[in-house]
């Protein structure tokens, strides 16, 4: 009896303690539990302050309004909404309203459901700084920068504070996407036979140009890959423009079209790619690239791949993507692959009380080749390989982020099978003057385009700096 009288308390506790308090009291604790950082205290109390029967409506909205930012940072996207859905309805002005509507926003940001989020907040977010906030992280995952400028101009006059941190950096971001650009790059393969691939390039990119419904951006890059087996060294050059163009908002179409030397040896190569983005939820894609094969063999003997691909991305749930893509290869001397792929993608989801994110993924691919051969490129007459993985992401700080993928799984080469696997780690930030860095390393044993088999595996570095002119 005496160990049965305390539970009995403690179960009647949360009663009486409810009717101790106010649901003012509950609303000022549960903001004092969110600057002091910690949302799960939060969350209860402004739980506590909803359960309240008599409470003014203003009371209401301002407990949802912290419910939903508590849930919110606990990454309980669908409480959160629920939340401010709540916060909406019982607003007393338009100014409540916006900022219910900007914690919608926020929910579907965090969902990837920029579209969404852009219709419910372009009407009424210039000049507010949460709205805009939430307005430009939609822009920035559409691509729709060239929109910003009206949006950053009414921010100007308010105070810096009103902004933060946050704002700033996101601010950075458009500022960047609309000037014009330098870039280079460099990068270094080396794999299981010996055979090291070195790339520098460089890019010049035209400020993006809106016009009747249409952003237009252009641009030149040159690139020279060298090539060495130990044995024999060869040289690829090759110069292209570039094009970027936005039709509407739903048609995106990249351009990348020049020409290429090695020796004696000139050849047309790039790339055209073309996006209907119908919804957050649906996207198709098409396109054609022409590219050397590069093994020394490959290069010696003149063979191009031109790669013809069709793909669908599809979202049959907020956190889950499917992403099949059917693709023909035709090679210069010949050959021809018909081959696809699957990707099944849970997008990283954000772990409570860290700067981490965690997601999965699931990918195969297949081909059938019409002319197998060995020695001068991989081929063989059948190719299959399934994988599955894990990534994370950390934000080492806001300007900079670091994202980790590990995959392992068989692979089979006419019939022999083989264990896979890879892995790849990036890391990107910003760097003084609104300039970029990307740094990324991996190693992979499953077969490429052009180099495979038993045994095989690529080890690769690569660094890009971008700077806004």
């Amino acid at each position: 009896m005496k160990r049965a009288l305390p539970l009995l308390l403690l179960l009647l506790l949360p009663g009486a303690y409810a009717e101790t308090r106010s649901m003012a009291d509950d609303i000022r604790a549960g903001r004092a539990a969110l600057e002091a950082g910690q949302p799960q205290q939060a969350r209860a109390l402004f739980g506590a302050a909803l359960a309240h029967p008599d409470g003014s409506q203003d009371d209401t909205f301002a407990a949802a309004m912290g419910l939903g930012r508590a849930s919110l940072w606990l990454g309980d996207q669908a409480q959160a909404a629920r939340a401010f859905d709540i916060a909406r309805a019982n607003a007393a002005d338009e100014a409540g309203r916006a900022a219910a509507d900007s914690g919608t926003a926020a929910v579907l940001n965090a969902q990837d459901y920029p579209r969404k989020a852009f219709a419910l907040l372009a009407p009424i977010a210039r000049g507010q700084a949460g709205p805009t906030l939430q307005l430009l992280q939609a822009m920035q995952s559409l691509g729709w920068q060239d929109k910003s400028p009206p949006y950053l101009q009414a921010m100007d006059g308010l105070p810096a504070a009103s902004s933060g941190a946050r704002y700033r950096l996101l601010k950075d971001d458009m500022l960047y996407a609309l000037a014009p650009r330098l870039e280079g790059g460099f990068g270094f393969t080396h794999d299981s036979e010996q055979l090291d691939t070195w790339r520098t390039d460089a890019a010049w990119r035209s400020a993006p140009v809106a016009s009747g419904g249409h952003t237009l951006a252009w641009g030149v890059a040159a690139d020279t890959v060298r090539v060495d087996d130990g044995q024999q060294r060869r040289r690829l050059d090759e110069a292209a423009l570039l094009g970027q163009l936005r039709a509407g908002d739903d048609h995106y179409i990249d351009l990348r079209l020049g020409m290429g030397r090695s020796g004696g040896w000139h050849y047309l190569q790039g790339a055209a790619g073309w996006t209907l983005q119908a919804s957050d939820s649906f996207s198709l894609s098409a396109a054609a690239e022409r590219t050397p094969l590069l093994t020394d063999a490959a290069i010696g003997h003149r063979l191009l791949g031109d790669t013809y691909s069709v793909g669908v991305s599809l979202r049959p749930a907020a956190a889950w993507y499917v992403l099949p893509t059917y693709y023909r290869q035709t090679f210069s001397d010949g050959n021809q692959r018909d081959g696809g792929t699957l990707r099944l993608l849970l997008s990283p989801r954000d772990i409570p009380d860290t700067a981490a994110a965690i997601g999965a993924q699931l990918s195969a691919r297949t081909y059938r080749s019409s002319r197998p051969s060995h020695g001068v490129y991989f081929n063989p007459a059948r190719y299959r390989a399934v994988q599955a993985g894990v990534t994370g992401v950390y934000g080492i700080s806001p300007g900079w982020k670091l994202r980790v993928a590990a995959d392992a799984g068989r692979q089979a080469i006419d019939g022999m099978h083989a264990g896979v696997y890879s892995w790849n780690a990036s890391l990107d930030g910003r760097l003084p003057h609104n300039g970029r860095v990307s740094f990324q390393l991996g190693r992979s044993s499953a077969a490429s385009d052009s180099s495979g088999g038993a045994g095989y595996w690529n080890n690769s570095v690569s660094l890009s700096i971008s700077y806004p002119l």
